[in-house]
């Protein structure tokens, strides 16, 4: 059995990060190109909200039109274009530790999209990987 202040721990923990997205963004690509022969980023958001007794949305906005607002969002900050969505998912954890995630339940929801970034950004990104790998190379003993 968890002991009381672990629960409270991890649910006071969840509440904080509810409604925070996390990003990342696969930028390397080694030279290759999109469909229409433009570079292409990858980029995926994830976010973590919970409902009430499994349906009620509580704290934190999930849903597929917010989604979509938060990682168009991004790219638009980023000067990015031409966006086409991927792949959404949402994952309802109601059956992680009953009784408790049936009243308050966590929910992940995941959104992935392809776009063309800015040509300055992804010319910067290309000079940037380019000196991470010639200076990682002199520490891989199978480059040597």
């Amino acid at each position: 059995m968890v002991p009381k202040n672990v629960w409270v721990i991890i649910v006071g923990i969840g509440f904080l990060l509810s409604g925070c997205a996390f990003q990342s963004t696969a930028r390397n690509w080694h030279g290759l190109m999109g469909d229409d022969g433009k570079p292409t980023y990858y980029k995926k958001t994830s976010k973590l909200a919970f409902n009430l007794f499994i349906a009620i949305p509580f704290a934190g906005n999930v849903n597929v039109d917010g989604m979509v607002q938060e990682i168009t969002g991004s790219i638009a900050e980023e000067k990015g274009n031409n966006v086409r969505i991927v792949q959404g998912t949402s994952e309802n954890y109601w059956y992680g530790f009953p009784p408790l995630t049936w009243i308050i339940t966590p929910v992940i929801t995941t959104v992935t999209a392809e776009y063309n970034p800015e040509i300055s950004r992804y010319n910067k990104d290309q000079e940037e990987i380019h000196d991470d790998e010639a200076n990682s190379s002199k520490l891989n003993p199978q480059k040597w």
